[in-house]
């Protein structure tokens, strides 16, 4: 598995750019989070590699972390490998029509959420 993004939880996604912008990142795009509708902006730091996805929450303590999502060349077998070590799945396999991935999200029972994406 590569390592795909890390998601943050903030509560003011504007800001939020503004902030890692100054940590050398740069906006690769923006978009509503498909579970809430909640703004959401994805951002590179070219000189590491390093993606985020800052999403917007309210209600909870922020910046938290709430997954780290993964890129893979065969979802099921992923998913299928995850939920033998003890995973859990929060969201079974489904297509997300806005990034063009196959996802899943499992959760581990020490409570890491593992966003598993395969392109279409």
């Amino acid at each position: 598995m590569k390592l795909h993004h890390v998601a943050l939880g903030i509560h003011d996604v504007e800001a939020g750019i503004i902030l890692y912008q100054t940590l050398g990142f740069v906006l690769r795009g923006r978009g509503k989070h498909y579970a809430n509708g909640m703004p959401t902006a994805f951002i590179t730091n070219p000189a590491t590699g390093v993606d985020l996805e800052l999403i917007q929450v309210s209600g909870m303590p922020a910046p938290s972390l709430l997954h780290l999502a993964f890129e893979v060349e065969d979802i099921k077998a992923t998913c299928a490998k995850l939920l033998g070590d003890g995973y859990v799945y929060e969201r079974e396999p489904f297509f997300n029509e806005n990034s063009r991935f196959h996802m899943a999200f499992l959760r581990h029972p020490d409570g890491v959420i593992a966003q598993i994406n395969q392109p279409e």
